[in-house]
């Protein structure tokens, strides 16, 4: 039993690091961020337990962020 709640957080926790390192690489290279996205640890803890969800969402952007580029 615990051994599947620590799995599901160590998931959780890696989902939120792919986000936030995404979001930072994207600034970099001077992606239009929507305002509000800037995570705080609140968000980051929220995440991280509900993530299933989050990737779900994660996923479907990114999706749709290729197929705008490529329709270009």
């Amino acid at each position: 039993m615990w051994n599947l709640i620590i799995n599901y957080l160590f998931m959780g926790t890696l989902f939120t690091m792919v986000v936030d390192i995404s979001t930072w690489f994207a600034t970099k290279r001077g992606v239009e961020i929507p305002e509000g996205t800037n995570w705080n640890w609140t968000t980051r803890i929220l995440a991280i337990i509900i993530w299933p969800i989050g990737v779900i969402y994660f996923i479907v952007g990114f999706i749709y962020q290729i197929i705008k580029q490529t329709k270009k």
